[in-house]
């Protein structure tokens, strides 16, 4: 049954990503494009989403390890995965435009 609640959750996972998506382009398009802090914010703020409705069901087997593991997870995303995602926008986009 968890095995089932997991897959279900990261198919609705993958289908928020691509409207987050989708939502990003067209923003851009119509209202110029997002500064790399608002970018680095919206996409950390989904992989936080992700990882803590990812890793709910495991709080039914053993709690104090999905505790662990999404603070362990969630500061990496936080700690690295925001001053990469930041790097990464500059990298393509000139600031010429």
């Amino acid at each position: 049954m968890i095995e089932k609640t997991m897959y279900l959750i990261i198919a609705f996972n993958v289908i928020l990503l691509v409207v987050l998506t989708a939502g990003v382009r067209s923003w851009q398009r119509s209202h110029g494009r997002l500064s790399e802090k608002k970018f680095a914010l919206i996409l950390t703020g989904f992989w936080t989403f992700f990882t803590i409705t990812t890793f709910s069901p495991l709080f039914r087997i053993n709690p104090k390890v999905a505790v662990i593991v999404d603070i362990i997870l969630l500061l990496g995303f936080w700690g690295i995965g925001y001053p990469w995602t930041r790097w990464i926008y500059r990298q393509f986009t000139s600031a010429n435009k």
